[in-house]
């Protein structure tokens, strides 16, 4: 999928941050290159993944409220169109994913969409936000909740979150897996643009 959207990035630069390691301990996330700088082409994302990773101590419960908020932050200051990639890894005997303490200037955001359930109010918020987000889901899950934010959000203006389950996608694509996953991954992207477009958002 990175390789593919890499076709469509005018300058090759890709903000890549890692989230949810010891270091970081569901408060912030961290650049993969010093200084915040992007990375050159898809290659070097997975150059500076492979270097970095075996140093990584994971940690839990995972919380991607500072990955979205740096995804807004980069978002508001470019004015371009971005794509918001999250790769998660989840089974059931791993810690739980948090989305409770989430805190920047849209918290009102959160509250005013679903006062009730701030997991789903969360989301509504981040994704009024960032143009689009793509969610792959590594593991056997479970991804109630993803679904249920690719599928149940309806404050939004347009959809802009998709989830894909990547082992389901590898199995049903047996044949060509990397082709039917960017295709399951990629396939509403081509209609949020037109929509965010219309609505002026770029």
């Amino acid at each position: 999928m990175g390789r593919t959207l890499e076709t469509f990035d005018d300058d090759k630069l890709i903000p890549v941050f890692g989230f949810g390691d010891a270091s970081t301990g569901g408060s912030r996330c961290f650049p993969f290159l010093p200084d915040n700088h992007a990375c050159h082409t898809f290659a070097q994302v997975l150059a500076r993944y492979n270097q970095i990773t075996p140093g990584i101590n994971l940690a839990g419960p995972t919380n991607f409220a500072p990955i979205i908020r740096e995804a807004i932050r980069i978002c508001r200051q470019l004015r371009t169109y971005h794509i918001l990639d999250i790769m998660e890894h989840f089974d059931d005997f791993l810690p739980a994913r948090r989305f409770d303490n989430f805190q920047f200037v849209e918290y009102h955001k959160m509250l005013k969409c679903n006062p009730r359930n701030p997991d789903v109010g969360f989301a509504t918020a981040a994704l009024m936000e960032v143009p689009a987000i793509i969610m792959v889901g590594v593991g056997d899950g479970p991804w109630d909740m993803m679904q249920r934010f690719d599928d149940q959000l309806p404050t939004r203006r347009f959809d802009n979150f998709q989830f894909v389950e990547y082992d389901r996608m590898l199995r049903f694509n047996r044949a060509n897996p990397e082709v039917g996953f960017a295709t399951a991954a990629l396939m509403e992207i081509p209609e949020q643009y037109k929509i965010i477009r219309k609505l002026g958002l770029l």
